[in-house]
């Protein structure tokens, strides 16, 4: 019986060619076209979903009321993280993330193989952050380890960066060269780690030392002990000890808020309050705006799931 219906299949294709390569190309195009949309949407709903202890892993966040306008910031006072670690319980994790003032993007400055200067003009990744940042996420360190961040003036690159600074060369080499980022701010690499590879906000690949901020103008230029003001350029995320409770943590927070920024609620009209964003949230929430991540848009996705089940 499959024999006849083979038989008459290419009967019926060789007497309706046209029709029945317009047949078979429609079908072929709607079938990739749905692959195709799948792939996008499993691609964007993947974000973060391989972190270890995902659900205890939060951003702090500023979530501001002013005169019936609300308003939403992922910049955090520079102090916070410090008092966070210091006074705040059942913390795990207390990870501080900044990035260069004005354009993220970064000149950096470094001596190749060949022994000659090369510079990189616009380098994004680059960011000031401590020990407790390659625990958070589970780095694989390939040189060195998590102890090289104690350090001032020190940096951990991926290994995806250090192939491009350096070319192929043995890891073990790359470690203790220098590079010099925004023209005056010379680190040495203290170790190198595995790239995460997979779909993820944190896409960092130059990690300096939160210390070096301490010795450098940075203590300034980031405001280091100014509660009642912040940029977009620092920010915070922690994870939570187990049994802990995002609402335990929230109320501590506003006990900082309210010890190091008295002015900050004293108008009803105006107030705002240190809140936890989830991982999870992260990737899709519009309102928080952070600097070099790019949001998904939900009602996109669902969208194109319809469009593809219906191909």
């Amino acid at each position: 019986m499959l024999k006849n219906y083979l038989r008459t299949a290419l009967r019926n294709f060789a007497h309706n060619k046209a029709f029945s390569v317009i047949n078979i190309l429609g079908l072929a195009i709607g079938i990739t076209s749905a692959l195709v949309i799948f792939m996008i949407v499993w691609y964007e709903f993947g974000f973060d979903n391989f972190q270890k202890d995902g659900d205890r892993i939060h951003r702090v966040v500023i979530h501001a009321k002013f005169n019936g306008s609300e308003g939403y910031s992922v910049g955090l006072p520079a102090p916070l993280a410090m008092a966070m670690k210091n006074e705040v319980t059942g913390i795990e994790a207390t990870v501080p993330v900044m990035y260069f003032q004005g354009d993220t993007k970064v000149p950096v400055q470094l001596v190749n193989t060949a022994g000659a200067e090369t510079t990189i003009k616009k380098q994004s990744g680059v960011i000031f952050t401590n020990d407790d940042y390659f625990g958070l996420l589970g780095y694989k360190w390939l040189q060195g380890n998590v102890r090289v961040m104690d350090e001032a003036f020190t940096v951990v690159l991926t290994r995806s960066r250090a192939l491009q600074y350096f070319g192929n060369i043995p890891l073990q080499n790359v470690v203790g060269k220098s590079i010099t980022y925004n023209g005056d701010v010379t680190v040495t690499i203290g170790g190198v780690v595995e790239d995460l590879n997979q779909q993820t906000i944190f896409n960092a690949s130059d990690f300096i030392s939160y210390s070096t901020i301490a010795k450098t103008r940075f203590q300034d230029n980031f405001m280091m002990n100014v509660w009642n003001d912040w940029m977009s350029y620092s920010m915070l995320y922690v994870k939570l000890e187990k049994g802990n409770t995002v609402a335990k943590t929230e109320l501590a927070l506003q006990g900082l808020m309210k010890k190091y920024n008295k002015d900050a609620n004293r108008d009803a009209a105006n107030t705002m309050a240190f809140k936890l964003q989830p991982l999870s949230d992260i990737h899709f929430n519009r309102k928080y705006q952070a600097v070099e991540q790019r949001t998904g848009h939900k009602p996109t996705m669902y969208g194109l799931l319809a469009i593809g089940s219906f191909l």
